[in-house]
This record gives C-alpha cells, sequence and structure tokens, in this order.
C-alpha cells in the first residue's frame, strides 16, 4: 500500500499544476459571474424601487396554463400574486414546481464543469506512459522493485480519483457561489430563491452526483485505457492519434461500406453520459413523491450489462496497454 501511494504521491507532483490552475481559472470564472449578477441586482432594484412592483409576463411551468407574475415588498416581506384565467393558483405549489426544474439546472451547471474535467483529462491520461517514453524516465521507475501493474495501476488510479475529485470540489464551489450569488441579488430574489431552495436536498443532490460520477468513471475507462494504449507505442502526439483515429477510421468505414454503425458506436458512447440525466428528468416529470426534491438513484445504472462490458473492455485494453508497456518503444 506504501509503494502505491508514493507513486499517487508522485502523480499529484507531476499534475499538481494543472488542477491547481483549473480550479483557479474556475473560481476566476465564477468570481465574474458574481460581477455579472451585481450589475443585474442593481438594474432590478433600481426598477424595484422606481415602480413598486416587477411583473413576469406569461409565466408558464410545462404545458401548464401562462399566468402573470406581481411581486412586491412590503416592508420586509415579500408579496407574490398570481394572475391567470383559472381559479388562484397556490404559490406554494408554483415554487414546488419551480423547485424540479431549478434542481436539475443545478445539476446541468455541475455537468458542464465535469465535461471540462473530462476534457482535460484525456490530456492526462494520453501523456501517462508517452512523457516517460519521451524523457527516458520510464527506465528509472522500471528498474524499482515495484511490478509493472503498481505503476500502471497508480496512473490509472491517480486519473479517475482525480477526474472524480476535481469534479466533485469545483460542484462544490459552483453551489456555494451560486448562494453567494443569492445573497448578493438581495430582496425579493433572495426569499424566493430560500422558498425553492429549502425544497432541494444539497445532500442527496451532492450523493447523487458522486454516484454518477462513479458510473461516468467505469463508463469513461475504456476511452481512459485506450488513450493511455496509444501513449505506449505512438511516436509522437499520442491523443492527437487517439482521438483522430477512431474518427477517421469511423470515416472512412462510412464511406466504404455505406454503413455509420462505428459513427453511432463512438456516439452512443459519449451520448451515454447524457442518457442518464435524460432518465431522470422523464421520472421526475411524474410527480413528486416527497416533500423534498429528489433526483433518482444513479447508482442503479452502475449494476447492468453496460458496466459489464465496459469492465471487459478495459481489462482487454490494460492488457494491450500492460504488455506493449514492457517493450519500452522509444519515442521521437
Amino acid at each position: 500500500m506504501k509503494p502505491l501511494m508514493i507513486l499517487l504521491k508522485r502523480e499529484w507532483l507531476e499534475w499538481q499544476r494543472v488542477i491547481i490552475g483549473t480550479i483557479l481559472v474556475i473560481t476566476f470564472l465564477n468570481l465574474l459571474m458574481l460581477l455579472s449578477v451585481s450589475r443585474g441586482s442593481d438594474y432590478f432594484h433600481e426598477k424595484l424601487d422606481q415602480e413598486g412592483h416587477i411583473v413576469i409576463d406569461d409565466f408558464q411551468f410545462n404545458d401548464e396554463e401562462e399566468v402573470d407574475l406581481d411581486i412586491r415588498m412590503e416592508g420586509n416581506d415579500v408579496e407574490i400574486t398570481i394572475d391567470g384565467q383559472d381559479t388562484p393558483r397556490s404559490v406554494e405549489k408554483m415554487l414546488t414546481k419551480v423547485a424540479v426544474p431549478i434542481a436539475f439546472g443545478l445539476r446541468f451547471g455541475m455537468m458542464g464543469t465535469f465535461a471540462f474535467v473530462l476534457f482535460l483529462s484525456m490530456f492526462y491520461f494520453s501523456d501517462a506512459i508517452y512523457k516517460e517514453r519521451a524523457d527516458n524516465s520510464t527506465l528509472f521507475y522500471r528498474s524499482l522493485p515495484l511490478h509493472d501493474h503498481m505503476l500502471l495501476g497508480s496512473k490509472i488510479a491517480a486519473g479517475l480519483i482525480g477526474v472524480i475529485g476535481l469534479t466533485l470540489f469545483l460542484s462544490l464551489e459552483y453551489l456555494v457561489f451560486i448562494r453567494i450569488a443569492i445573497w448578493i441579488m438581495g430582496e425579493p430574489f433572495s426569499s424566493l430563491a430560500s422558498l425553492i431552495l429549502s425544497q432541494i436536498s444539497y445532500l442527496r443532490l451532492i450523493w447523487d452526483w458522486f454516484g454518477y460520477l462513479i458510473f461516468a468513471a467505469i463508463h469513461m475507462a475504456p476511452m481512459a485505457l485506450f488513450l493511455m494504449l496509444v501513449g505506449t507505442y505512438v511516436k509522437g502526439r499520442p491523443l492527437l492519434v487517439g482521438i483522430g483515429a477512431p474518427i477517421l477510421l469511423s470515416i472512412s468505414w462510412a464511406i466504404i461500406f455505406q454503413s455509420a454503425a462505428l459513427l453511432k458506436t463512438i456516439g452512443k458512447f459519449f451520448w451515454g453520459f447524457n442518457q442518464v440525466i435524460i432518465d431522470q428528468w422523464e421520472i421526475m416529470e411524474k410527480g413528486l413523491d416527497t416533500d423534498m426534491v429528489i433526483y433518482g438513484n444513479f447508482w442503479g445504472y452502475i449494476f447492468n450489462v453496460d458496466t459489464a462490458i465496459s469492465i471487459l473492455v478495459s481489462a482487454l485494453l490494460y492488457y494491450g496497454i500492460w504488455h506493449t508497456y514492457r517493450k519500452n518503444i522509444p519515442t521521437g
């Protein structure tokens, strides 16, 4: 266990600048978001002071009737009036329904963070072995009293832990900045947001998000290991070869055999990460079963046939990595 921890620390020392740089960039973008929120808050408060209220015309949730919302401040209290053709609406019921798309809005915001981290991870996996071949440091590490499986396993583990850990950290930061943005907006927006967000369980949100990341890591493993496999034998530019070769092969296959089977397979692979989100949205459209907004059980997607196939393919790719890694094919 100690050698593995040392090897993981080595990966951290090699890639810490990328990780810290990513955090700084995302934090900077969040700060710019707060600046925009502050300017928007000044505009709305100026309008509220001038007109005494804010009207949202033709507000509609799903396919229901369009209504007009009139938001007023009565001292420190927020007064909401719903104007529609039918009987008066329940504000609490409306806010409950609004909480569902907002919860998924938070989820999609975190999906954007995950997509960015996933993009960065391709550089890591493609260079994990290639960089050591390029500077001949692989000869030093293989001279140590360590098995090849330990060396390769540390790189795979570091990559997957890095993707999950960095995504979780940036997701938490994203939620914190959302709360700060609501605080900056002030009343009446803070009170309205509190009514809606009080129906969202952040603990459940993060737990389900962690389950989704585990699911994504398992299904992402074949792509990660394929990039590592490419990095064990190419003479240069492993990421370009690893991404470009399957695309070129798919296009050639479609033209020669007049079949888009490979293109559909690649598209299905990447779309699978989003499909589980869409499935959960369809479940939530059927209504809430509890007083708190929940987000489905992503852990259920882990134990299925697709996961078994991903593990099998990953095992075959790992064997190819291990077999090629022992040859120490030089670069350049």
